[in-house]
């Protein structure tokens, strides 16, 4: 018979996990039917400047619909006041030096058309386009990942997805 291993403590245990990062972001369309996304004032390691949706990587202890809310008001101005519905939930591989992601992504309620907004140092343009007309201007890597999280939208469903693909 074995002697049973003493339990390793909390903290070191922990630091055998693998560490990931969570972000968030908000599938805003308007009452016409198009979707509001923004393009990067520039590119981050790993990738170009490219149009996205309003998002960004959560605090540290805060939720992803927390992070969703506060990324919207910072990158836009634009503070829907409904409930934000979970839409997607996507985890993209580690690439170019990145930890694995875990990329949540709500909806909430059509804004009217026309509403003001704003942009953070971090964007350069900003437009409402319908889901066809995005298509042409999103990135290969992208447009998977858009056409899941739309069809989940108009479905009332949740996408889960592992690199922008549905998993099976």
């Amino acid at each position: 018979m074995t002697t049973p291993q003493p339990l390793m403590p909390p903290a070191a245990f922990a630091a055998t996990l693998p560490h990931h990062i969570a972000s968030a972001g908000v599938l805003l369309a308007d009452d016409r039917g198009r979707i509001l996304m923004l393009r990067q004032a520039r590119g981050y390691p790993g990738h170009p400047a490219w149009w996205q949706l309003p998002a960004g990587l959560a605090d540290p202890g805060e939720a992803p619909p927390a992070t969703a809310r506060r990324e919207l008001a910072e990158e836009t101005g634009l503070q829907p006041g409904g409930p934000l519905r979970p839409l997607a939930v996507d985890y993209p591989t580690a690439a170019d030096g990145w930890p694995p992601v875990i990329d949540f992504t709500f909806a909430t309620d059509p804004l009217p058309a026309g509403c003001p907004d704003r942009l953070s140092h971090e964007h350069d343009a900003y437009a409402w386009r319908t889901v066809e007309q995005w298509l042409p201007h999103l990135q290969p890597l992208q447009q998977g990942w858009f056409r899941s999280t739309v069809a989940a939208r108009r479905a009332g469903t949740v996408a889960i997805l592992r690199d922008g693909r549905p998993m099976t």
